[in-house]
């Protein structure tokens, strides 16, 4: 196997994934540095706007999760919230959270949403945990929106399969001397001396020996079971991000279905969304 033109493959397929990479980073709009703080009688939330195009707008949603798991909707809102925001840093929502619940206690999770890109009802539950279980990264293309990932899922199938093939190259390069008989002669014997140096002196052996057999490692000592160990773990890693966003997709899911009804109307149906002010 010629392993300097398995390099020399691997170097320019990792720069065109690096250059891959950057390109698709290219305009990619994301949330950063959500913050949420009470301030006297209401509750401010700031945030970022960035890798946004120039003089692009964008549409900014909000919900809480309380700390028993259920899915709050505030409506007492004002400020950067709605259509029509501008990407910048230090954007600001006003939440009158008093007008809404008479005594607070316990935290809440902050959550913002992008242009709708997490809107409700459109992302998958658990169940695509799975599918990172077959290609790491692939079950988060389903539970949320790759664009504003800062991790991107093919990031970790790079991650996750870069480390198996080392594994697996590690443990093809790998050499087990098995122990063998040394025939009677003259050798060279290593007796310690203290401060870790070593005194080398010449012997002779007149019987056979068994010498001691060992594992010629390719890159270091154990280095197949580490690279295959963080490689494992990656893929267990988003596994469980999957399975965990889509959890919390689930309850957002079943929080906006709760509040749509369909109700008889002249000419067919009327859908409406309850919502309490």
């Amino acid at each position: 196997m010629d392993w300097k033109l398995i390099e020399k493959v691997s170097v320019w397929v990792l720069l065109l994934f690096l250059a891959m990479s950057a390109e698709s980073q290219k305009y990619a709009p994301r949330i950063e540095n959500i913050r949420m703080d009470f301030v006297g009688n209401h509750v401010e939330i700031t945030y970022d706007i960035t890798g946004s195009g120039l003089g692009h707008t964008h549409d900014i949603d909000f919900y809480v999760v309380d700390n028993i798991g259920n899915l709050v909707f505030p409506d007492s809102l004002n400020g950067d919230i709605g259509d029509g925001i501008a990407p910048g840093r230090y954007k600001k929502i006003i939440w009158e959270i008093y007008r809404e619940f008479d005594v607070v206690y316990g935290d809440f999770e902050p959550h913002l949403i992008l242009d709708g890109h997490e809107s409700y009802g459109i992302k998958g539950g658990p169940g695509y945990a799975a599918l990172s279980v077959i290609v790491p990264g692939l079950g988060d293309y389903f539970v949320a929106d790759y664009r504003t990932m800062k991790i991107k899922p093919y990031y970790k199938t790079a991650f996750s399969y870069g480390f198996l093939a080392l594994a697996l190259a590690a443990d093809l390069k790998r050499e087990h001397i098995p122990p063998v008989m040394g025939e009677p002669g003259w050798y060279w014997h290593a007796y310690p001396v203290g401060d870790g140096h070593y005194a080398w002196v010449l012997m002779y052996k007149d019987v056979w020996v068994k010498e001691v057999g060992r594992t010629e490692y390719w890159l270091f000592r154990y280095d197949a079971e580490i690279f295959l160990g963080i490689g494992l773990t990656a893929m267990l890693v988003d596994v469980i991000w999957v399975a965990r966003q889509g959890f919390k997709n689930s309850r957002l899911r079943n929080e906006f279905l709760e509040k749509i009804s369909l109700n008889p109307a002249p000419g067919g149906l009327q859908l409406s969304f309850r919502c309490t002010f």
